[in-house]
């Protein structure tokens, strides 16, 4: 099963859906969990996701799933929101929650740190810039992050 093909024509076939109903997709997975293939789509909205976002994805894309008919194995569709700690993917996601409090996992240590938790101010040229807590500013080549995810305070 080739899950890079699946996940390509998955998102073919949401974009027209998610346009409709002004959502934004953040990420889509399709890989074997607890011995069952999991196809794992989250969505976006920019006043948050309702139970209503996650229905209407799931039984639109699931009747486009019926007819297009390309996944060989049985699966599992879960639609859901990115919740609290919404991962950061791509440049526009940096630029859009700028201001917010992110953390951060490197590839390789970047003054001193593989781990990072700030707010994140930004990104430029590539760079991620995050104010540290305790006052520092550290500029990430993107290229270099794993993993970004809002964090939180409670």
């Amino acid at each position: 099963m080739d899950a890079n093909r699946v996940i390509g024509q998955i998102r073919e076939i949401l974009d027209p859906i998610l346009k409709e109903y002004d959502l934004e997709l953040v990420e889509v997975t399709f890989r074997m969990e607890d011995a069952r293939w999991v196809l794992r789509i989250t969505i976006d909205h920019e006043d948050g996701i309702k139970v209503h976002h996650c229905t209407r994805v799931s039984r639109e894309l699931s009747v486009h799933m019926d007819v297009e008919d390309f996944i060989e194995v049985k699966y599992y569709l879960e639609v859901s929101s990115p919740g609290l700690d919404r991962p950061l993917k791509d440049e526009k996601d940096y630029e859009k929650y700028a201001g917010k409090l992110v953390a951060i996992k490197a590839h390789r240590s970047i003054a001193g740190r593989k781990k990072i938790r700030g707010t994140l101010e930004g990104i430029e040229d590539g760079i991620v810039t995050v104010l540290l807590e305790e006052g520092d500013r550290l500029e990430v080549p993107f290229e270099e992050i794993i993993s970004a995810r809002l964090d939180f305070k409670f």
